[in-house]
């Protein structure tokens, strides 16, 4: 123990509950109480869920290659990105410990064992696409926060038919299914005077929306 001073914590996120953050950090209290300088990825970005995964498992890696050692929550093998930083602490030779008992982990796979393949590896590291950033987006953590877009656009219909309402031709109401088509019309207003991939992001989550809302999806 008196060797390592920082410790880095790898486990499951993705698919789980709060993103298993508690998980990570009664364990970061845990190896804190124990002496240890605690790197904790929960704490990556402010606490953002909704970054790409590659943007995660970058600035993880970066993380890792400052500690001296490595802990494990339980389900470790079960992620991907838990995976690659158990295989690189390997290569550097890290001592890794079990992040619930704080205890040196001696039972361990020589390679990973679950049948990850390589692409599925190079795909968690590969840039994410603009469609792919929307899908994800407008069917993770934002419709988490929100609800079902028909629910949630028409509480912004409900706003806007009242901060409209003398502007409105007589028996006309704004719908849920108004709100993404002027919300794209409003990143199409901003892309055109400047690129910004975000812009074409959103135009993309905001058309799938709107197939929700249709019931296309």
């Amino acid at each position: 123990m008196s060797k390592a001073r920082r410790i880095y914590i790898a486990g499951p996120m993705t698919g789980l509950p709060d993103h298993n953050i508690p998980a990570f950090d009664q364990a970061a209290r845990r190896l804190e109480k124990s002496g240890w300088e605690v790197i904790n990825p929960a704490d990556n970005f402010g606490g953002r869920t909704d970054l790409p995964r590659s943007s995660y498992l970058r600035a993880d890696v970066v993380l890792l290659l400052q500690c001296d050692a490595l802990a494990l929550l339980p389900g470790w093998e079960h992620s991907i990105g838990a995976q690659v930083e158990y295989l690189l602490a390997r290569e550097l030779n890290l001592p890794i410990f079990d992040a619930a008992s704080g205890e040196p982990m001696t039972q361990l796979p020589k390679a990973v064992a679950i049948a990850f393949t390589d692409t599925k590896v190079r795909d968690a590291l590969r840039p994410e696409g603009i469609l792919e950033e929307a899908a994800r987006l407008t069917g993770g953590s934002r419709h988490n926060d929100y609800g079902h877009p028909r629910d949630d656009f028409a509480r912004t219909a409900l706003m806007w038919n009242g901060v409209l309402a003398e502007k409105l031709r007589p028996g006309c109401q704004i719908t849920a299914m108004d709100v993404p088509l002027c919300m794209i019309a409003v990143k199409l207003a901003r892309q055109a005077h400047r690129h910004k991939r975000d812009n074409l992001v959103d135009i993309a989550g905001y058309a799938r929306t709107a197939a929700m809302i249709a019931g296309d999806e």
